[in-house]
């Protein structure tokens, strides 16, 4: 295996990547992936999984070892990186064929969730803002897993206010939990350590 430095383009300042790919991009380069992303996969199910604002696609090119993936985000320049990082990772022997990327608003794309298993949403969910509540509801699909974002839901709790301001609410257990259960699912898995996750299962798929 050739260990490798910078992907092409990795280093324009135009391109904007997601701030756990920028700290760890030379290792995901060469695929050492970070724990970040690792210690969601446990809680994963299903053989095929939708994931919503998927940057750069890390996870979702390693849950496509062992299942179809949807890798869904709203970041044309994104996208671009992750398809980059899908040929790299091509060339290490790693199985990725079967992710597929994806540019848009779910919001905008509700056919991509024709047939899944599982919704995946990594500190995402709450940038839908008021619709938030409805998209959740609305997906109905047999499992959902939510990761939020410890310091958004510390800043909630505090009453702070920034550009997400009451929506940070839905980055903290109790607002993800609200969120599922809400919408019919019943909560199988909470994680309170570093990035909160909780993971609901819907009883119309029994």
């Amino acid at each position: 295996m050739t260990t490798m430095t910078m992907a092409d383009g990795l280093n324009d300042s135009r391109v904007t990547h997601s701030l756990a790919y920028r700290k760890n991009r030379d290792a995901i380069w060469n695929g050492s992936v970070p724990e970040k992303y690792t210690r969601l996969l446990p809680y994963i199910t299903g053989n095929r999984v939708l994931e919503i604002g998927a940057a750069e696609g890390v996870l979702s090119l390693l849950m496509a070892e062992t299942r179809d993936i949807i890798a869904l985000e709203l970041r044309p320049e994104r996208v671009a990186e992750g398809v980059k990082l899908q040929d790299q990772w091509r060339k290490l022997g790693i199985p990725v064929d079967r992710c597929r990327f994806a540019i848009g608003d779910i919001r905008d794309r509700l056919e991509l969730l024709e047939g899944v298993d599982m919704i995946v949403a990594v500190r995402s969910i709450y940038y839908l803002r008021d619709d938030t509540q409805a998209f959740v509801s609305r997906a109905k699909v047999p499992s959902f897993l939510m990761c939020g974002n410890k310091g958004r839901a510390a800043s909630w709790a505090r009453g702070e206010e920034d550009g997400l301001g009451k929506y940070n609410f839905y980055a903290s257990v109790d607002g993800m939990t609200q969120l599922l259960t809400t919408a019919g699912y019943k909560i199988t898995t909470v994680i309170t350590e570093g990035d909160p996750i909780v993971v609901g299962r819907h009883p119309s798929f029994a």
